[in-house]
């Protein structure tokens, strides 16, 4: 009996010591990252500064050298976020939407719980949309020469892309092009992602994020789950209200400015009359969204494109 308890206090003994060696250990890594942290602070701060004075002078190139410098030697002070956000201000007023893109991206990364995220996120999908509608030819377009016999339309068929964005990616206006002429167009895969349960449409290109919009879907979990495809775009089409047909000029319209059908009848994503009601569940099953929202994604996206629909948390 009295080596049993010999061996239990021994073993609380040992138990004991090894949580305060797990404390200390990480008491010590605590006060060392601390440490490390207001090291890179007292160092990163006059680089900062020297660039802001550099800004000041309108020195821009020498002032993103060490804003640069900043981030990439400091990454843990905080001096780094505030370098990366002088960067993106920079690049915009410099109209290098790219540049600052790619950097807010990675601030979003190195910081992702920034007071700002929000704002940082929406200035990203804004900055793609500029990108994207560019006259420049980046990674997700190809120059393309109108040939002889060439169409708005036959061109966007061949590329799986819009008459609307090769529209408007070129500073087309009318309907007439001519053989010669050097196109941007987009190339990319658009696909869009609804989930009702947080009322959200992301649109995806390539697979990555590029825009979020709130939308409003189903009331009492109306709105159909499943992969789909958009089957038919239209423009105010005849709504087919139960027991009535309803045109676009009257007051019970309900679809806003643009239609677009999924492959399973009668729901689609659509505009609305109503747009105080978006970011509810309040539809009777189909996606509604903000009338210059759905303008902006009908543009975008061809007949084709699909979606997936999931009621996640």
């Amino acid at each position: 009996m009295e080596m049993k308890t010999k061996q239990i206090i021994f073993g609380v003994l040992i138990t004991i010591a090894v949580l305060i060696t797990a404390v200390s250990f990480l008491t010590l890594k605590s006060v060392h990252n601390r440490s490390t942290r207001y090291a890179e602070q007292d160092k990163a701060e006059p680089l900062y500064l020297n660039a802001k004075a550099f800004l000041e002078e309108g020195e821009y190139g020498r002032a993103c050298e060490v804003l640069s410098a900043v981030i990439n030697e400091y990454p843990k002070s905080p001096f780094a976020e505030q370098a990366a956000k002088k960067l993106i201000e920079v690049y915009r007023q410099k109209g290098e939407n790219r540049q600052a893109r790619d950097h807010a991206v990675s601030l979003l990364e190195n910081f992702p719980n920034i007071e700002d995220a929000g704002e940082i996120r929406s200035l990203v999908e804004d900055l793609n949309m500029k990108i994207m509608l560019s006259p420049e030819v980046t990674e997700d377009s190809v120059e393309y020469s109108i040939q002889p016999g060439d169409t708005l339309s036959g061109i966007a068929r061949k590329f799986n892309t819009t008459v609307s964005m090769v529209k408007k990616v070129n500073g087309i206006t009318g309907d007439i092009i001519y053989p010669g002429r050097k196109l941007k167009v987009i190339v990319s895969k658009f696909s869009i992602f609804v989930n009702k349960h947080k009322n959200v449409l992301i649109l995806k290109k390539d697979n990555e994020l590029f825009k979020i919009y709130t939308v409003s879907t189903g009331k009492d979990n109306s709105t159909p789950i499943g992969r789909f495809k958009i089957e038919e775009k239209m423009i105010k089409p005849l709504w087919y209200k139960v027991g009535a047909v309803v045109s676009a000029d009257s007051e019970e319209y309900e679809l806003g400015e643009r239609w677009m059908g999924l492959s399973v009848e009668g729901y689609g994503i659509h505009g609305t009359s109503d747009e105080t009601t978006i970011g509810s569940q309040v539809t009777r099953g189909c996606v509604r969204m903000y009338n210059a929202d759905v303008s902006e994604l009908f543009d975008i996206i061809p007949s084709g494109t699909e979606v997936e629909i999931v009621d996640g948390v």
